[in-house]
């Protein structure tokens, strides 16, 4: 299994220049990112090495696991599908 997006990239799984989001049902927001240079870059410019990094700096430096979290917008897939399909 690919436990990072800088592996997801590697593999073909992802590509620099895919685009996330990551929609809270309880807050009625949507975050948006886009993956570049194998990391998640959150729409604020600000870049980070793992999808629970992005989503912690989204959720007032709270945990939570990024993978169960974000999604691809050409598909709707959860990034967590990505990484655990061969």
């Amino acid at each position: 299994m690919s436990d990072s997006i800088k592996s997801l990239v590697a593999s073909g799984k992802l590509e620099n220049g895919d685009k996330l989001f990551w929609k809270r049902k309880r807050e009625g927001s949507i975050h948006r990112a886009v993956i570049e240079l194998g990391m998640i870059k959150t729409a604020d410019g600000k870049s980070h090495k793992s999808p629970s990094g992005a989503a912690r700096h989204l959720n007032g430096n709270k945990p939570i696991d990024g993978w169960k979290c974000w999604r691809l917008t050409t598909n709707n897939l959860l990034i967590d599908e990505l990484r655990t399909k061969k």
